[in-house]
């Protein structure tokens, strides 16, 4: 005869032994996944929040980089096939403009580019106006109706301040050569400074010091 009690038996041990968890346990492990989470958070806010300031810092001396090499190798005026970049190198005069607090230094720098005889009155003004670096110019005795944002970009300007730009003669007192009597300006100092805020009342900054010269200047710098 079969003793099928013998048989019941095991399942109903093996059943009793499987203890489930406790309420503790279950508040435990609650606890340890949203501390994990919150921890998780906080890390990937701070990677985000490094990652932007990093990006503003870089966008900012990319901006300021751009702006000075227009400045330099000069700004595209024209239109289809008749571009033509008029900038300090380029030049075949250069006039600062404007003051700063330092005597001798101005905060902006009209250039006369090459003409034709038909153009004379031609020019590109590159000026501090109200913390902007602006373009205003004239091109084939036609002059742009509104003076051009160059640095900050107009998305830019709510986080981005100009803190100076002052533009000198690079050859005062005779730093690079030797003067002759009336010798006209051929070489400037560009002096840019900025910052930008990457977070609430957190700032960067980028200050560059660069001299420009025309390449049509009555002579070499360094050749008396």
């Amino acid at each position: 005869m079969i003793n099928y009690r013998k048989y019941l038996k095991a399942p109903v041990a093996r059943l009793k032994s499987q203890k489930g968890f406790t309420l503790i346990e279950l508040i435990s492990v609650g606890i340890i996944s949203s501390l994990l989470i919150v921890i998780a958070g906080v890390g990937l806010s701070v990677f985000f929040s490094k990652y932007q300031e990093i990006n503003a810092f870089v966008e900012l001396q990319k901006d300021a980089l751009e702006c000075l090499n227009y400045l330099k190798n000069g700004y595209n005026v024209g239109s289809g096939g008749y571009i033509q970049f008029n900038g300090v190198a380029s030049a075949k005069a250069l006039e600062i403009t404007g003051r700063t607090d330092e005597a001798g230094k101005g905060n902006g720098l009209k250039i006369t580019p090459p003409f034709m005889e038909e153009f004379p009155n031609d020019f590109v003004h590159f000026y501090l106006q109200d913390k902007i670096i602006r373009v205003n110019y004239m091109y084939n005795g036609v002059q742009v109706n509104t003076p051009l944002y160059l640095f900050p970009k107009r998305a830019e300007r709510s986080r981005v301040t100009i803190e100076s730009f002052k533009v000198s003669d690079a050859n005062a007192y005779s730093a690079l050569f030797v003067n002759k009597i009336d010798e006209p300006l051929c070489a400037v100092n560009v002096e840019l400074k900025a910052k930008v805020e990457t977070s609430k009342n957190k700032f960067r900054y980028i200050n560059f010091n660069t001299v420009m010269a025309m390449k049509n200047m009555s002579r070499p710098l360094g050749v008396k």
